[in-house]
């Protein structure tokens, strides 16, 4: 028994004094809040949590932005199935038509071009939506519908 707790002391001893781990290479994701003032361009305070909960009529509690060159996206916590809004800029009529699913369907009338598609059930449907205008693109995903992610998008065009 002495032996057991001489190596349970000897390893909790070096566990205390071992080197520390090194910190992250990458830094965290930016949290942002509805109380956060919209910035220039397209990015998550333009679209943050109460904008596009109010818009897609669903309960959203926060988001978390990502960067990823042209590509920010943001990722918004509460509505019970995933919700996304992704601003892509220096977007072009070709990169637009590659990033088009294969089912999607056109939609006439909303900005330079755009389109709908949905995947899942019923219950557990996910739709997306997406509109380039110039050279930005915005694309919803959401269990909203095709809908008010139109208007989502007119409105997030509006912002930035």
């Amino acid at each position: 028994m002495r032996i057991t707790l001489l190596a349970a002391a000897a390893f909790l001893l070096a566990a205390c004094t071992s080197e520390p781990q090194a910190a992250p290479s990458q830094a965290p994701a930016t949290q942002t809040t509805a109380e956060q003032p919209a910035g220039n361009g397209p990015n998550c305070a333009n679209a943050n949590s109460s904008v596009v909960g109010k818009a897609l009529n669903l309960r959203l509690q926060g988001q978390r932005e990502s960067v990823d060159k042209a590509v920010t996206t943001c990722n918004y916590v509460g509505a019970g199935m995933p919700v996304e809004v992704r601003f892509t800029s220096n977007a072009t009529a070709a990169t637009f038509a590659k990033g088009k699913p294969e089912k999607a369907k056109a939609i006439e009338g909303l900005f330079d071009e755009a389109y709908e598609s949905s995947a899942g059930g019923a219950e557990t449907a996910q739709h997306t939506v997406a509109a380039r205008k110039g050279k930005t693109q915005i694309e919803v995903m959401s269990p909203a519908g095709v809908e008010p992610s139109k208007r989502l998008i007119a409105d997030l065009f509006a912002r930035i």
